[in-house]
């Protein structure tokens, strides 16, 4: 399974925890299909960082919304934003730029027409902030 699919499988984690309201993966009944990428190390560091971070991962995402609030951004882009924000705030062993381009691709396939803009957007505001610290 190479890296793409292990982060379409966390992101789609992350959307079924988000609609479950529950961020400990290990308390999830995963899907059949996202079963196996539970021990796969790049998964679980972003789904490690989800569950420790949650909090901070929004508040990221929310201070770099433009006009906007969390609760207003679809479901789908969420989920990528915090798969891409979860990697690139706590997974070291992931350049930020490779989060943001696989995002994007994420947003192409999961989102609207628009999505893919928004997602590069916001997440070109939150590299900035990184790299800023």
């Amino acid at each position: 399974m190479n890296r793409e699919v292990i982060r379409e499988k966390t992101m789609q984690l992350i959307f079924q925890m988000d609609i479950n309201g529950e961020f400990d993966y290990t308390r999830l009944t995963p899907v059949e299909e996202n079963l196996n990428i539970m021990n796969k190390p790049q998964a679980v560091a972003a789904l490690d960082a989800i569950r420790d971070h949650i909090g901070e991962i929004d508040a990221m995402i929310s201070s770099n919304l433009d006009k906007w609030t969390l609760d207003r951004v679809a479901k789908a882009d969420l989920a990528i934003l915090r798969t891409a924000v979860a990697e690139m705030m706590y997974v070291d062993s992931i350049p930020r730029k490779v989060s943001i381009n696989e995002a994007v691709k994420l947003s192409r396939k999961f989102g609207d027409s628009k999505s893919y803009a928004f997602v590069n957007s916001v997440l070109s505001k939150v590299d900035k902030c990184l790299e800023d610290k």
